[in-house]
């Protein structure tokens, strides 16, 4: 790594930087008194830099010249780093009309891992833009836009306006608009699209690439007139399932509206989690989860999980086409929990079961057709997988004449409105006079042998209400006595941040009862921590772990931070296995419990915690094996040593002893 630095004088000193050794850098020129002045910088290792301004005497000088090797180099490359900050986790390049670098062009062959490119708003920049560098799981190329008079940098333009085509990439706070083949074109794993609009289309929004495409996560975005005619999109994903098996295309907290052709989203990838969006406009369809073009239909299983979201068809055709299109199969199975179906008059059936799927299951959904009248949830054009239907329906919510399909328990038919607050306004949320209050089922139970791997929770979050949210502004959602049916919850908000409380003095424990851990999982010794690092979070994401606690009085801690962590400060959320026998949650600086859970020695629980890192807030929910999951924590805040700390993002789990070994395992992150 070299670093130059302009003197005042003008003339440049180049100096290489040594990881493994102290370095110094400095520039030397004259001050208003006529002496000698320098900004330095003294680094260990990989250590952060800083720097200040100081007079040097000449012998140190001179002593540091030397020894460095510095020497003068070109004036050019003074000035394009002047407009590149380089930090410990990488370099900051800074982009704009009045930088050096005018546009995201000009830094796209220079970036690597783990460094940031910041726009700056209220400006335009052309398109054709390709990215071929990224990150790395642990260390991502950030792309960001920098508001300027509230007004995000606009990407105009080109075939392509701009190519996410590497690895490890996140893309936040951009307008984007014009592209004639694709607005944003995506081809590669481990991307994150968020807080960023595109519209203005003439052919694709957002594509993704059959090949050398992987798991996309789209977040707090919003699409509009794009898509044409039946094979433009204005949001089509895919995943390359040889080269990444398993990946996952999520959307969530989104808006997506006002279709020139298309389906308002259609995804062939491999896993679809669909969670807190509003949908409406699409051409055709306003969702469509299909099998890979192209590929082996052999190589998986195309699984999809819809929670929480809102679909309204402004157009005759259905609203949800799942299985297969023609040249995509697949045999897959469907989840679709507490969605509110918005159909029109004329609309065909909510949901189109065409080719290959295996399974079908629906809890806790309102479908309801605007102006009146009865609706189809399904049309049945499928080649089942195991040549019958299997499909399961519980406390969904349909008009009264409607005929309730086959396998469908405890629906509730509902007379005329089904107790919107104004649908004439597209405002679903519920009155207190709604029939769907108190209406579902909390406990989902899957279909039998079909279940799908990891579901997503009920909804954690109302969708947007037909307009983009901030990111982190989305409004949380718990239930309020029983689960609502459809995407919103009544009563159910923003939870107010409450002034944690005094935690009880702790009693003193009795002797703990030690069972031996699973010899399959690591454990800690009482006293001790052990951190794992994890790709680093941003956007909300959920972990789960498998923890067992050797004593029945153990005062065991789990939680993640930013950093590794030795002290109860530097944890930002996490879970104690009390002295007292039960589980905890931190709330800012107190364990606390919305729900009184007891453990016992040698028992397996599963841990669910969904992190909020730009609210600083997560829920948590515990299950004993073979048991049910129990929430104990719902926008619990991350400790206040860590908010004041500026905490923006969550890289690393860490394990603490108690009185006794506290043993975990099966961590996993999505």
């Amino acid at each position: 790594m070299v670093r130059g630095v302009k003197a005042n004088s003008g003339r440049l000193l180049f100096c290489p930087l040594l990881p493994s050794a102290v370095t110094v850098l400095f520039t030397a020129g004259v001050d208003d008194a006529g002496g000698e002045k320098a900004m330095h910088s003294i680094s260990q290792g990989f250590g952060s830099r800083s720097f200040a301004a100081g007079k040097f005497i000449a012998s140190i000088a001179a002593v540091s010249i030397v020894g460095l090797g510095c020497a003068p180099l070109d004036e050019d490359v003074t000035e394009e780093d002047l407009d590149a900050e380089e930090q410990a986790a990488g370099t900051t390049y800074r982009v704009g009309p009045t930088r050096t670098y005018k546009t995201l062009a000009d830094v796209a062959s220079r970036l690597a891992p783990g460094d940031v490119v910041e726009v700056d708003g209220n400006a335009t920049y052309p398109g054709d833009i390709w990215l071929k560098k990224g990150g790395t799981a642990n260390a991502k190329v950030t792309i960001r836009g920098v508001r300027a008079n509230g007004k995000r940098p606009l990407l105009k333009g080109g075939a392509n306006t701009i190519q996410l085509n590497a690895n490890h990439i996140v893309m936040e706070g951009f307008e984007v608009t014009g592209g004639t083949s694709r607005c944003i074109f995506t081809h590669g794993h481990d991307l994150t699209i968020r807080d960023t609009v595109v519209h203005d289309c003439p052919a694709h929004g957002i594509l993704g690439a059959d090949s050398d495409s992987g798991s996309l996560t789209l977040e707090y975005v919003e699409v509009y007139r794009c898509g044409a005619g039946e094979t433009k999109h204005p949001i089509y994903i895919a995943t390359d399932e040889s080269k990444y098996p398993g990946a996952v295309f999520r959307m969530q907290h989104s808006y997506i509206h006002d279709a020139n052709g298309g389906n308002a989203v259609k995804s062939r990838a491999e896993r679809n989690e669909i969670y807190h969006n509003w949908i409406e406009g699409g051409y055709w369809k306003e969702l469509e989860l299909i099998g890979p073009d192209g590929q082996d239909p052999s190589l998986a299983r195309e699984d999809s999980d819809v929670v929480g979201n809102v679909f309204r068809k402004t157009r005759t055709q259905y609203v949800v086409r799942v299985g297969g299109d023609g040249t995509g199969e697949t045999n897959g199975r469907y989840r679709f929990v507490n969605n509110t179906f918005l159909l029109a008059q004329g609309s065909k059936a909510a949901i189109h079961m065409h080719f290959g799927v295996e399974s079908v299951e629906l809890h806790n959904n309102v479908f309801h057709r605007v102006g009146g009248g009865s609706i189809d949830v399904f049309r049945d054009d499928a080649e089942w997988a195991t040549g019958r239907p299997i499909i399961k329906g519980v406390n969904n919510a349909v008009p009264k004449d409607t005929v309730v399909p086959s396998g469908f328990t405890g629906t509730l038919k509902v007379s005329g409105d089904p107790g919107f607050t104004s649908l004439a306004n597209r405002d679903v949320s519920l009155l207190s006079t709604s029939p769907l209050r108190n209406a579902g089922v909390s406990q989902i139970q899957g279909i039998a042998g079909r279940e799908i791997r990891a579901p997503l929770a009920l909804p954690l979050f109302h969708p947007p209400k037909a307009a983009l949210a901030a990111p982190g502004t989305a409004l949380a959602r718990t239930a309020v006595g029983a689960v609502d049916i459809g995407a919103f919850e009544f009563g159910s908000g923003v939870a107010a941040a409450t002034q944690p409380t005094a935690p009880a003095e702790p009693e003193e424990p009795t002797e703990p009862t030690t069972q031996t851990p699973d010899a399959s999982c690591p454990s800690v010794d009482p006293g001790e921590w052990a951190n794992t690092p994890l790709p680093t979070q941003w956007g909300t994401f959920t972990a789960t772990w498998d923890v067992t606690p050797t004593a029945s009085n153990i005062d065991g801690r789990i939680g993640v931070s930013k950093g590794a962590a030795d002290q109860a400060s530097e944890l930002a959320a996490s879970v104690v296995f009390d002295r007292q026998g039960n589980v905890r949650v931190l709330n800012g600086s107190s364990y606390q419990a919305m729900t009184a859970f007891r453990y016992t020695a040698g028992t397996t629980y599963t841990v669910r915690m969904v992190v909020e890192p730009g609210s600083k807030r997560y829920a948590v929910y515990i299950r004993p094996k073979n048991g049910q999951e129990v929430q104990l924590a719902y926008r619990y805040a991350f400790r206040p040593e860590q908010v004041a700390a500026g905490i923006r993002s969550i890289d690393n789990w860490t394990m603490v002893g108690g009185a006794a070994p506290l043993s975990a395992c099966n961590f996993s992150i999505k």
